[in-house]
């Protein structure tokens, strides 16, 4: 008796074939769909990381330039949270902004927090306004940040870290200026601190 050879595959072949193909091809897609939600993880990280480097640079410079003068109300220095006004720091300052009008005269400038309401959730918007020359007119508020959950802002003072500041009813000036952002929640949100030293030394 003659045997005959098949080319054919029989169907427990074709079945672990197929079986074969479809764990690769689930591997393959899982692969390109972990990839894809890193790639916008990472992009949301560097975008709260560069609006975060933008605003510590431009208040720590401003600090840099911080004008004061103990006998003059008009260069009070004052920061904090709560009180209802959530101005989170008031101060003058010499350096020079595109807003100004009088490049190189003092400038008061306020940082403020706002409700985001244009967010879904409980976040805050920063908005710094700019009034020139000590002229003590409302400005226009410019927003520097959103999608902040959280910030801190703190004072040194002889060792002590405090949560307000107010240059009449304190000695002057603190020595340094503590910020803490937080942009996100508590799981995927990104930190930011920095430290800037203002007073007297």
């Amino acid at each position: 008796m003659q045997m005959r050879s098949d080319s054919g595959l029989t169907l427990v072949e074709l079945l672990v074939a197929l079986t074969v193909t479809a764990l690769m091809l689930t591997a393959v897609y899982q692969t390109v769909s972990s990839a894809s939600i890193a790639r916008e993880k990472l992009a949301v990280s560097n975008a709260r990381h560069h609006i975060a480097r933008i605003v510590t640079e431009r208040i720590g410079r401003e600090l840099l330039s911080l004008h004061y003068v103990a006998s003059d109300e008009r260069t009070r220095f004052s920061g904090g949270l709560g009180g209802g006004d959530m101005e989170l720091l008031v101060f003058t300052t010499t350096a020079s902004t595109p807003l100004a009008r009088e490049p190189g005269l003092p400038a008061r400038v306020v940082y403020r927090l706002e409700v985001d309401r244009d967010a879904d959730d409980n976040a805050y918007r920063l908005t710094r306004t700019e009034t020139s020359a000590l002229d003590f007119d409302t400005g226009r508020a410019y927003r520097l940040a959103d999608g902040l959950s959280e910030i801190e802002i703190s004072f040194l003072n002889n060792g002590d870290w405090l949560n307000r500041w107010d240059s009449l009813s304190t000695q002057g000036l603190p020595e340094a200026v503590a910020l803490s952002l937080r942009f996100g929640d508590i799981e995927t949100g990104n930190d930011f601190r920095t430290v800037w030293t203002i007073g007297d030394e």
